[in-house]
């Protein structure tokens, strides 16, 4: 039997006056690995802040075993504010601790009662199963040479790369991975998949990428309106029971209407349509109005009845099951006069001994749909912001179609005006007022209006995401760059966005590691594997 790690149940937790989750449960057990999905705003970095004991619920029983250990990777790995390196970052911790003050025990003759206390510590939080250093660093490609580099000097992508790296060495019980597959190339997630299922802990995952959750995950929880759904399979399993239950749901809903709609014709029948008792045939006038009193009374108490039941289905109607979608979400491109949008002739680019691509030469016609592949390091985002006009080349030309309208999404979102409001955005650059700005996010169903009076630095990645797709819509392009466009957006949102993608008049370069999004998206593929 599986060790239990976790067991909630009855928990409540608000922000202000603002109910997120209302009456949970759930257990957790040791070999379990979570899928968790929700909305963007539904509690799904919430939940993890609780499980991970650095948020405390408003009400209800909450319970974890003994001496459990918890592994976090945030959404976002911030800045260390002191020049602390890679190495002091990973290795810095409750176990890292234990072991110094082992050893400074050992080096005293007097202190082996402390020492053999420390040690039960030791071994109580698993200090013997962590996962050695070197293993990790090159399942994920950090070079050892990052390691004495303070963190503020890494590249946010490196930063989530040795965040990621503390997570799986200590190896602990209950690992939570909030979009732990952004940064990584393909040979990376395999790695981490295979980490992953073969751990013996417990792990919770949020992340977009489909085809990871369902090689990784065996259980997958849903977020939806304050309450937690589990599903015993991955996130294929899961979409086939939504299926399996929406088609439920519809006829029960189906059946429903035709009663309500059955009713109401029946009571406008028996309201307006009276009928008379049947005339006397012997003349008796007291016995025909005895008989036609009943009668008015029958109908009556009928009638009643209809109203009754009517009453009820409208106290309580089953809700129209079909799933939300999201109809604003898409481009109007400016037209594109020439079939060639942008065209690159030989370019190169290096930064210092390194060379990224040399001598590279594709032209992007309109109607293409292009995957930019390629492993971490191959110069990918760089091609992107070279073609976006953000960097020079330092060899070749590219040439662009004088209607060519070009607009970049960068993959952190990190070109926004950190100390602008969006109000302030969206008001400098498109003149949208407030209220217009709250019209067009509604329109677009990508939510963000309670945001609008706070500087972009305040936002997550993605809060930013979300409105920085609203500026891509308004700014009418014909040509997007997208740097890992699938980031941080829930599946409602990336499911619209691929079909708006889809329906784009334009030409696309897509850089992704979702292996889903690039199936249904690119039609062809620019590779800088062996630039």
């Amino acid at each position: 039997m599986s060790r239990l790690l976790i067991q909630f149940s009855h928990l409540f937790k608000s922000f202000g006056s603002f109910s997120l989750f209302d009456d949970i449960s759930l257990s957790i057990n040791q070999g379990e690995i979570f899928a968790l999905i929700g909305e963007n705003g539904a509690g799904k970095t919430t939940l993890l802040q609780l499980l991970a004991g650095s948020s405390l619920p408003d009400a209800g029983h909450f319970s974890r075993a003994p001496h459990l250990t918890t592994g976090v990777l945030p959404q976002e790995v911030s800045q260390p504010s002191c020049d602390i390196s890679a190495r002091v970052y990973i290795e810095e911790g409750a176990l890292s601790d234990l072991e110094r003050r082992m050893a400074a025990c050992l080096d005293d003759p007097d202190r082996l009662a402390e020492w053999s206390e420390l040690h039960e510590r030791y071994e109580q939080l698993g200090g013997y199963h962590r996962i050695p250093i070197e293993k990790v660093l090159k399942g994920l490609k950090l070079d050892a040479s990052l390691l004495d580099l303070p963190m503020a000097s890494l590249s946010s992508g490196q930063r989530v790369r040795v965040a990621l790296a503390k997570a799986l060495i200590e190896n602990p019980a209950l690992l939570l991975l909030d979009e732990p597959t952004n940064h990584l190339d393909l040979e990376m997630l395999e790695w981490l998949e295979e980490m992953l299922r073969t751990r013996q802990g417990a792990t919770i995952i949020v992340s977009h990428d489909r085809k990871f959750l369902n090689a990784t995950c065996n259980r997958l929880i849903e977020i939806k309106n304050g309450k937690l759904t589990c599903y015993g399979g991955n996130y294929d399993f899961y979409l086939q029971e939504q299926e399996r239950l929406i088609e439920r749901q519809m006829k029960a809903f189906e059946t429903q209407e035709e009663e309500r709609s059955l009713l109401k014709q029946k009571i406008k029948a028996a309201t307006f349509s009276k009928g008379k008792a049947s005339p006397p045939k012997d003349r008796d006038i007291m016995a025909y109005d005895h008989r036609g009193e009943k009668h008015q009374k029958s109908l009556q108490r009928n009638l009643d009845v209809l109203k009754a039941r009517l009453a009820v289905i409208e106290a309580n109607p089953l809700p129209n099951p079909k799933p939300k979608s999201i109809r604003g979400l898409r481009f109007s491109p400016t037209p594109l006069a020439s079939s060639v949008a942008i065209e690159l002739e030989q370019i190169s680019k290096a930064f210092g001994e390194k060379r990224l691509f040399s001598g590279f030469t594709k032209m992007l016609c309109k109607g293409d749909r292009i995957a930019l592949t390629g492993p971490n390091g191959s110069g990918k985002t760089t091609l992107l912001r070279c073609i976006a006009g953000l960097l020079p080349v330092d060899a070749g030309q590219i040439r662009y179609a004088p209607t060519a309208k070009i607009s970049y999404l960068d993959q952190e979102v990190e070109l926004l005006p950190m100390e602008q409001t969006p109000l302030q955005y969206f008001e400098s650059k498109f003149n949208l007022s407030e209220e217009e700005l709250r019209r067009e996010l509604h329109k677009a169903a990508i939510g963000g209006a309670e945001l609008l009076s706070r500087p972009f630095s305040t936002l997550s990645a993605g809060q930013r995401k979300r409105l920085m797709l609203l500026s891509l819509i308004l700014e009418k392009p014909n040509v997007l760059l997208l740097d890992e466009p699938t980031n941080h957006l829930d599946f409602l949102t990336l499911e619209t966005f691929e079909t708006a993608l889809l329906n784009f008049d334009g030409a696309i370069l897509a850089i992704s590691h979702d292996s889903t999004f690039i199936e249904k998206i690119a039609t062809q593929e620019w590779s800088l594997n062996n630039l």
